[in-house]
């Protein structure tokens, strides 16, 4: 190594237990997430990634991600302290790893052995900790080796191509989003690049770091052995290559090493829409993940549905216990039903089902926050016997044919990408004769084009459905429908009821949660109250059955 490059394992006394312990807040879980939007989620699943090896797993940022979307994830990393804090970070978020240890790259084939993982990652910039070329070979070839025929690599780095030619500037929405963190280089130049990282309490701590190239990492993948190598900018591509911080480099271990064939993506012909619905999914998600959780448990409560209105100067909640109780009359399960609940927010209808009833609930959701308050509220109610909560997509539910009595949903397909797709999930997952009952926010056919474009631009979604939409579809699905009930007059009074609740407490959701979010959320109640008022938005409940064979 030349007298002036730094040694490669510099970063194991940088990251001493002072800069782990800040690590978490530099990184900001929640912004990072937004940033990332869900990019590594719907890469490896594309090409059917079910086991993947984090190498640089710091203090398990994506390695519990990843974990809890169902990945078989082995963490590693060559500091001892990161090892430590991701261990304890999954242990705080009950996330099983399959192994948190402590491995230099170097030695990655000699600890795990030849064609192990499907995918490898090495994430965060951690590649440019090394500062020696031939090491930097080493380390490629040992990551070459653990993976399988076919494996997928993703290694990300900072721009430094931009660093180097046009000096630093950030959007400071990716990788270190923590609010009154900053990270900026100090020293740079074609051997060095010294970051310095400053917290609000004062603290600083600094990283040696080597400018790797666009051009040259993708030709140390090349010279590794991967094939197809593809470039994004911020999860995105094409992109412009002074306007990103970070780039991902994304190759593959050939399946044939003579031929140099790559793996094909999995269901690649119907690719678009799987990408359309997995952006629809993950925009659902990050909503109720957001800072809309705040709002919801507060002012909804646990019960987080529309409400039918009888009494003058009626809560909300008062509201929703008779919505409860008017779909359950419309399900009529019973103790011995297995019943799905899709889009259960807290869990609320899956626990009064349960209660009424004495049924078995299978409470599913997207929104992870939602799923974990869900059990909280379940087991403090006593009820975790009869009531459980698993994450599903109710466009590919994971649950075999013909496995529920009954499938229930309120006000949530009105999130769907494809409606058909979900309503035919449910046809196939209930049992000949089994039960669907649902309620939905609807757009009436009667609405204008320009306020369907309104309507959809103002609440983020493609499509919304009117009753004889829903109609169509569960008849030609081969549902036989038994009722539908019209509710839309309680459409205007629940979102006026918590948009006056959120406005009496202003004061104390701005300091939460922002003012301009405040706005932003009740301009977005009040767009519901007028829809409502003037017969543009409805809301229903349906009733259909699963023939029996004859």
């Amino acid at each position: 190594m030349p007298d002036d490059l730094l040694p490669d394992d510099t970063y194991r006394q940088e990251y001493n237990k002072d800069f782990v312990s800040c690590w978490d807040e530099l990184i900001g879980w929640e912004g990072r997430a937004a940033g990332e939007a869900g990019f590594f989620q719907r890469l490896l699943n594309a090409y059917g990634v079910e086991a993947l090896i984090d190498v640089a797993a710091g203090t398990g940022f994506h390695s519990i991600v990843l974990a809890e979307e169902g990945f078989r994830v082995t963490a590693c990393d060559g500091a001892s302290t990161m090892v430590a804090q991701t261990k304890r970070n999954a242990a705080a978020r009950g996330t099983q790893l399959e192994a948190a240890q402590t491995v230099d790259w170097l030695d990655l084939e000699a600890v795990f052995g030849q064609a192990r993982f499907d995918a490898l990652i090495c994430l965060g910039n951690a590649f440019t900790h090394m500062f020696d070329h031939e090491a930097r070979r080493d380390a490629l070839a040992a990551m070459y080796a653990v993976l399988k025929p076919g494996g997928l690599v993703v290694l990300d780095h900072r721009n430094y191509d931009s660093i180097l030619d046009n000096g630093f500037s950030t959007k400071h929405a990716y990788y270190y989003t923590g609010k009154g963190v900053d990270a900026a280089p100090v020293i740079v130049d074609r051997r060095l690049c010294k970051f310095e990282y400053r917290f609000p309490s004062g603290e600083t701590h600094t990283l040696q770091l080597y400018p790797l190239r666009q051009n040259y990492v993708s030709f140390l993948l090349e010279d590794a052995g991967f094939v197809d190598i593809t470039r994004y900018g911020d999860f995105q591509r094409p992109y412009k290559s002074d306007d990103v911080d970070f780039v991902q480099q994304v190759g593959f271990k050939p399946l044939d090493a003579a031929a140099g064939m790559r793996p094909r993506r999995k269901a690649e012909a119907g690719d678009s829409k799987a990408k359309k619905l997995n952006r629809l999914v993950r925009e659902t998600r990050e909503y109720y993940d957001g800072a809309a959780d705040e709002i919801y448990r507060d002012i909804w409560g646990e019960n987080i549905h529309l409400g039918t209105f009888e009494l003058a100067d009626e809560s909300l909640q008062a509201a929703m216990e008779r919505s409860n109780q008017r779909v359950s009359d419309l399900m009529d399960a019973g103790r011995r039903h297995q019943v799905l609940d899709v889009g259960c927010g807290y869990g609320a209808f899956a626990r009064f089902l349960s209660r009424r009833f004495g049924c078995r609930v299978l409470a599913t959701n997207i929104s992870e926050r939602e799923l974990e308050w869900g059990r909280q509220l379940t087991e403090e109610a006593g009820l975790d016997d009869l009531v459980r909560f698993e994450w599903a997509d109710f466009h590919d539910l994971p649950y075999d044919a013909e496995s529920f009595d009954c499938y229930t949903s309120q006000e949530a397909f009105l999130h769907a990408g494809d409606k058909r797709q979900v309503l035919a999930e449910a046809f196939r997952v209930l049992k000949p004769g089994g039960k669907l009952v649902f309620s939905d926010l609807l757009i009436r056919n009667s609405a204008t084009s320009e306020d369907r474009a309104r309507i959809f631009e103002r609440v983020k979604l493609s499509d919304m459905w009117d009753t004889p939409d829903y109609l169509k579809a569960l008849g030609e699905l081969g549902f036989e429908v038994e009722t539908s009930e019209d509710w839309s007059e309680n459409v205007a009074p629940t979102y006026d009821w918590v948009r006056s609740q959120l406005l009496e407490r202003r004061a104390e959701f701005d300091e939460r949660i922002g003012t301009e979010l405040v706005d932003r959320t009740a301009q977005a109640l009040q767009f519901w109250v007028e829809g409502g008022r003037q017969g543009k938005i409805g809301w229903a409940a349906f009733v259909a059955r699963k023939p029996t064979p004859d």
